[in-house]
């Protein structure tokens, strides 16, 4: 063998097992195509992208480590990032900081703790998603809640924060290290947020694909309110999110809620799953609807409803607590006709594997929905899936294929007017596709001759 090949293989194996100058842990990646994904701006490292002799033996889940590729012949490197360490997962690293940023080149020349490390890098993050934020005009004297940092989409993978005005909620912590780091996290939001109150909530699903089986928790709350007053499109809210469905109201509605409002005057409202009413409030305060008629299975959320309703001093908007399919059956053998429905049901497809099941569900939702937008006039169908096997599967075709099997099955006639998603302050990175999970397609149903 060549010496200067020797030489080369030597220093390389020498170097996958040793601590940079900085103190990180040094792993190092091919330079291939598999791995200029995550090379040019990609998050999310796939286990089968390392090589086995770049992990050293003592790196266990949470570790922040620096990330370079192995050398080329000359014996040069190229920086990729800072990431964190996981054992266990298929997403075996998650990089915080990519080698282009200034954020990288302040932390990889300094000698800081994982803490530290940490601490920085989730303060820099958030201060840039409420500058992105303020771009976006949020918060506003119309609505003073949103989604303040989105995973993926603002560089922190694993972490989602919900504002609802003086009140922060982090509504997603689905990966292990976040909860390995939580203390310095919560640490973190307090000081650069400067919020009063603070609930953290797991994603137990995703983190247990995440290889984070930690003992079960009551949410963490700092200073809390039991109710509080939010403001979205100018319309107000009651929420308690310590308890309730997610973070206790949606905010990734609200330009379709804007939509529909838009559309709704002097017009009668179908709502099916509407949670806390908000589709149908958009509809009756800013659009001027002649009658909202929400309907959920549950009844908490039919009764917060009703309240969001005396809220804003609504009388035009009713509240049923009743499953929609059992609702719809039942309207459609009365006879009842709306100008607008809208669907927005649960997800249905949390995988690819339970597509085609939840494409029948689909199917039949929407079948029995186009049932009953008036014969007589025509109308709109907001319909949505918040499923992002359903939203980006064949760029989203699959959703609206399904819709238009519906439309056949219905005998009535569609035409798309939009496709639409979440709104702007849910952030994506352009990278990560499935992180677009949300589509609202404004479906219009023409009149029956």
């Amino acid at each position: 063998m060549p010496t200067s090949i020797a030489f080369l293989l030597l220093s390389t194996l020498l170097l996958s097992f040793t601590f940079h100058a900085s103190g990180l842990t040094l792993i190092q990646l091919p330079r291939n195509k598999r791995t200029l994904t995550f090379r040019s701006g990609q998050q999310l490292i796939y286990r089968n992208s390392l090589s086995s002799a770049s992990l050293p033996p003592t790196l266990k889940t949470g570790d922040i480590c620096l990330l370079k590729t192995f050398p080329d012949p000359q014996g040069q490197y190229d920086d990729i990032g800072i990431g964190v360490y996981n054992e266990e997962s298929m997403y075996a690293i998650r990089i915080l900081a990519h080698h282009n940023s200034e954020l990288y080149k302040t932390l990889e020349g300094g000698e800081l703790t994982d803490e530290e490390i940490v601490y920085s890098i989730f303060s820099r993050k958030l201060r840039a998603a409420q500058s992105s934020r303020l771009s976006l005009g949020l918060p506003s004297p119309s609505t003073d809640s949103y989604r303040l940092l989105n995973g993926e989409g603002d560089g922190l993978s694993g972490l989602s924060l919900d504002v609802y005005g003086p009140t922060l909620t982090v509504a997603m912590s689905s990966a292990a290290y976040v909860e390995i780091h939580k203390e310095t996290i919560m640490r973190c939001l307090k000081d650069v947020l400067e919020c009063e109150d603070v609930v953290w909530k797991r994603t137990e699903n995703r983190l247990m694909q995440d290889g984070f089986v930690g003992e079960e928790e009551e949410e963490v709350v700092v200073e809390r309110k039991e109710q509080n007053i939010i403001l979205e499109n100018g319309i107000k809210y009651y929420i308690q999110p310590v308890g309730s469905q997610k973070t206790g109201f949606y905010t990734d509605q609200r330009s379709n809620r804007e939509l529909v409002s838009g559309l709704a005057e002097g017009k009668t409202v179908l709502d099916l799953c509407c949670f806390v009413g908000a589709f149908s409030l958009n509809a009756a305060v800013n659009g001027g609807a002649k009658k909202c008629t929400g309907v959920d299975s549950s009844k908490d959320a039919v009764a917060a409803a009703q309240e969001n309703a005396e809220l804003n001093g609504v009388d035009n908007c009713e509240f049923i607590a009743m499953g929609i399919e059992a609702y719809m059956k039942d309207a459609i053998s009365r006879g009842l006709e709306y100008d607008i429905v809208i669907l927005d049901p649960p997800k249905l497809a949390p995988t690819v594997k339970s597509l085609e099941r939840a494409s029948r569900k689909y199917h039949a939702l929407n079948r029995d929905a186009l049932k009953l937008v008036n014969k007589k006039s025509g109308g709109v169908l907001m319909t949505c899936t918040c499923s992002s096997a359903m939203s980006t599967m064949n760029g989203g075709q699959y959703f609206l294929n399904t819709i238009q099997r519906a439309s056949l099955a219905a005998g009535r006639e569609i035409t798309l007017h939009g496709r639409s998603h979440a709104a702007a302050c849910h952030s994506t990175s352009p990278l990560e596709g499935s992180s677009n999970y949300l589509t609202a397609a404004l479906i219009g149903v023409a009149a029956e001759e």
